[in-house]
């Protein structure tokens, strides 16, 4: 009886410890990814804003939840960026030949 009593005690130590670690391991990953997310907003303060004092002290004011709404903001407004950028056409071999004969 003493022997099972220790075996489930030591079992449930273990479970602990090791929902302790999880929690752990989740909170500094959560903390490292909202900290790379803080530094992303101040570079693009120092970048597009020219490192205005004033907005990299109201960076370092703002929640986690605000931070990552904003880093969702601007990502979303260079996507729509990027695809309304003009692609140079590109023109096949044989088309690109052919005009070039045309012409010479």
């Amino acid at each position: 009886m003493k022997k099972k009593i220790l075996i489930v005690a030591g079992l449930s130590i273990v479970s602990a410890g090791s929902m302790l670690m999880v929690k752990s391991l989740i909170k500094y990953l959560k903390n490292k990814t909202v900290n790379k997310e803080r530094e992303k907003l101040e570079s693009y303060v120092d970048k597009y804003l020219q490192g205005n004092e004033k907005l990299l002290e109201f960076v370092g004011t703002l929640s986690d939840e605000q931070v990552k709404e904003l880093i969702g903001i601007l990502e979303s407004l260079q996507k729509e960026k990027n695809q309304l950028k003009i692609k140079a056409p590109v023109f096949p071999k044989y088309l690109e030949k052919k005009v070039t004969n045309l012409i010479g």
